[in-house]
């Protein structure tokens, strides 16, 4: 298996897993529409991830099959801020059957070596309050509660 940032030419691979990714985040989330009416717009967005100078996307490949990612982004914060790049991880995706491998924590500490790397001094994420093994997994790598995000349907 190998951990590297994804190219144009893993777009194709890349597709099945972003949809198979928005599928398990459906289970924690009710503010996305089904995965049918956003298809084409995880497709371009997924397609301008893999352009843009301040975003990484990174993979894991086994036997030349995609089986996981993680999506990077630095970005430069308003001017209160102390720091001059801040960092964020998202979409951290494993195909089920290669969980609890350690591949999850290889692609968070390639992410985290890519974002270092970009001068980013803080790095944030997002997580489902209800998705206990991620969160449990990020917290073992030293993510600590920063803020908390609410939401109300209204």
């Amino acid at each position: 298996m190998i951990i590297k940032r994804a190219a144009l030419d893993d777009f194709e691979a890349l597709k099945e897993i972003k949809l198979l990714s928005k599928k398990e985040e459906l289970k924690y989330s009710e503010s996305i529409r089904p995965i049918e009416d956003n298809k084409e717009d995880y497709f371009r967005y997924l397609k301008k991830d893999l352009f843009y100078k301040s975003r990484g996307v990174f993979i894991a490949v086994d036997s030349s099959k995609v089986i996981a990612l993680i999506l990077a982004q630095w970005f430069k914060p308003l001017p209160i801020s102390k720091f001059k790049k801040k960092g964020y991880i998202s979409n951290l995706y494993i195909l089920e059957e290669y969980r609890k491998k350690g591949i999850a924590k290889k692609l968070i500490k390639k992410a985290e070596e890519w974002l270092k790397d970009a001068g980013t001094q803080h790095i944030s994420l997002e997580i489902h309050v209800d998705n206990k093994p991620a969160l449990d997994l990020y917290k073992k790598l030293g993510y600590e509660d920063y803020t908390l995000k609410l939401s109300k349907k209204i």
